[in-house]
């Protein structure tokens, strides 16, 4: 499964997405549903969303925010990551789903 993520996250490529998403600073063409379709597919997997992570592509990232273990990280580890974050999107969901989640 893990070798197949990137071509499935290729596939997700839109050009219309990435016309809207590249308005808004964003660099990648994937509709955000379906990535979340892909996301619950996958489930929760810490070692994948590392791997995600660590590639620096923009739907990686999201992917791995969405498949992530929020409580895993360690202060250091999150501020290296919103460091790291380029997009605004990226950004914007690690702080509010990883960083910063709301109690269940």
């Amino acid at each position: 499964m893990v070798a197949e993520v990137p071509t499935e996250l290729a596939g997700l490529e839109d050009a219309r997405a990435r016309r809207v998403n590249e308005k808004h600073g964003d660099d990648h063409g994937g509709n955000l549903g379906k990535l979340r379709a892909l996301a619950k597919r996958l489930k929760t997997q810490q070692e994948l969303a590392h791997q995600l992570w660590d590639t620096g592509d923009t739907a990686a990232r999201l992917l791995s925010i969405l498949i992530c273990r929020p409580k895993a990280y360690g202060r250091d580890e999150l501020d290296a990551m919103l460091r790291t974050a380029r997009t605004p999107k990226v950004y914007d969901r690690l702080v509010n789903f990883v960083a910063d989640p709301a109690p269940t």
